[in-house]
């Protein structure tokens, strides 16, 4: 008679699940699939091109092969499967810069996440001695994967805000925290007469000011550095804010909401449903909690944000993305 199933043996797959992530991540660091994208290989081949240890990297292809990712030929070589190709550096539903900050940085913070429980404090900040912020000014490899990542983020959430967002009359955008600046230079391709300005931090305003005169865009769009909590540049129609505002805690978050002083302030967050049941978002927020001190808020959250930051909410609209747009404008004093 075969046993049925029960409640702590599915609590036990559950804690164990981390075990497949670290060997994707694993498999990411030595660039397997990037190895095997050729055709298939032999493990003496994949050893001596990555590094790994022979017998341990057989095992860890068979412990990745047995959920489906990667196989093994008749012959005894190694080969790709489709569920490996988001393994791949260069492949359209590529993860494997997703894969590479998940399997460290994100990996190391989850596992002080006790700190978090006991303080409210971002638990990265207590495994790295530093916060995220800072760890990725100063290390010129995680910087690397991060704008990977975020680039890559980018390209799937862009095309839905430009189609949903309306610049109105409006002749200069800020986009605040803009990262690569591609979100910025969307919006502008279709609106020939607009100006834009990205605010960002040191280590990221040098490469994207970089990229934006390579492109042909530094007549139209410049580049600030500025601490969006203390100032940003004033008297502008947009200011945008694509997934900033959920990397701040509410004081700082309304801080720089409040440096927002131009007609319109545009937010594009996740916006938690209302309600305690169970969703992806409320993971995503305690994500954010951990890795930054932030958090992913409910529409009613965002007005109350807005609100102590002199704004108030008007339109929130849903985007064919997991984002959406919320509109702020000034409070008329009466």
């Amino acid at each position: 008679m075969a046993r049925r199933r029960g409640v702590d043996d599915e609590l036990w797959l559950t804690v164990g699940a981390y075990v497949v992530p670290q060997l994707l991540y694993a498999a990411a660091r030595l660039g397997l699939a990037d190895l095997l994208v050729a055709g298939p290989l032999a493990l003496e081949d994949m050893s001596e091109q990555t590094g790994a240890h022979p017998a341990t990297l057989a095992r860890v292809l068979r412990a990745l092969a047995s959920v489906g990712v990667f196989a093994r030929a008749r012959d005894g070589r190694w080969r790709l499967t489709r569920a490996a190709e988001p393994l791949l550096s260069d492949h359209p539903r590529s993860r494997r810069t997703a894969i590479l900050f998940a399997g460290h940085e994100q990996h190391l913070a989850w596992g002080s996440v006790m700190h978090t429980v006991a303080t409210g404090q971002p638990a990265f900040d207590h495994a790295f001695g530093r916060s995220l912020h800072q760890h990725l000014a100063t290390d010129e490899a995680a910087m690397a994967v991060a704008e990977a990542q975020r680039a890559r983020r980018a390209a799937r959430r862009d095309p839905a805000v430009v189609a949903a967002l309306d610049l109105g009359d409006a002749r200069t955008v800020v986009d605040v925290g803009g990262g690569g600046g591609e979100l910025l230079v969307a919006l502008l391709s279709r609106r020939p007469g607009v100006r834009g300005i990205v605010v960002e931090a040191p280590h990221v305003a040098e490469r994207t000011r970089a990229r934006l005169q390579a492109q042909g865009w530094g007549q139209r769009c410049e580049v600030v550095v500025a601490d969006a909590r203390e100032q940003l540049p004033a008297g502008h129609d947009v200011y945008l804010l694509a997934e900033v505002v959920h990397c701040y805690d509410d004081e700082d978050a309304s801080r720089i909401l409040r440096n927002c002083r131009g007609r319109r302030v545009v937010v594009v967050e996740r916006v938690l449903p209302a309600g305690g049941r169970a969703s992806a978002d409320r993971l995503a927020d305690l994500h954010m909690l951990v890795m930054y001190g932030g958090r992913e808020r409910t529409r009613r959250e965002y007005a109350e944000l807005f609100a102590t930051a002199g704004l108030r909410l008007g339109r929130v609209a849903p985007t064919a993305a997991w984002v959406s747009i919320l509109e702020g404008a000034p409070r008329v004093a009466r």
